[in-house]
């Protein structure tokens, strides 16, 4: 009788999996953030995002599941330019942010870089991207693959040009 009790027992490998993994919960959470990133006393940039996930781990990253906007400031503490994207994601360690889907940077010129991915190297004050890039300015658009910027987004780079569109104002 116990051999047969002992037999009939099972363990389904699935639920036995799911009940032992390990989740990834953040170890904090925060609505509605604002957060200055400052130099020697300096406002360097403001971020603001609907929600901030902190996690720590192997690599200690922040995440910003719905979406960030970030607004650049150079010395006299005047707004350079402004980025946006859907997500973002920032690795503590390395001072390095990415923005994801739908990323959008204007400078004070009012010229427009629209990318899927973008770096911010906070060490460096670059930004840069290896995927698809078109930027927008009041007499062209260009389009590419690769980008580097200083980090005001004034002074720029297309690594392989794909096509230029020029605009004329009537």
């Amino acid at each position: 009788m116990i051999a047969l009790f002992l037999l009939s027992c099972k363990n389904d490998p699935v639920k036995v999996d799911e009940l032992t993994k390990i989740h990834d919960y953040p170890v904090s959470t925060t609505y509605n953030v604002e957060m200055i990133y400052s130099d020697s006393g300096i406002t360097r940039a403001i971020i603001n995002a609907p929600l901030r996930e902190t996690y720590i781990k192997d690599e200690n990253y922040v995440e910003f599941k719905k979406g960030i906007q970030v607004v650049f400031f150079d010395k006299e503490q005047k707004p350079e330019s402004k980025l946006t994207a859907n997500y973002a994601i920032s690795y503590n360690d390395k001072d390095i942010m990415e923005a994801k889907n739908d990323v959008v940077l204007i400078n004070e010129n009012n010229e427009q870089l629209n990318t899927e991915h973008l770096i911010w190297d906070q060490k460096e004050d670059k930004i840069y991207s290896e995927v698809f890039v078109k930027i927008t300015t009041p007499e062209r658009v260009i389009y590419g693959d690769g980008f580097e910027s200083n980090q005001d987004f004034s002074k720029y780079k297309i690594t392989k040009v794909k096509g230029i569109i020029n605009l004329k104002n009537e």
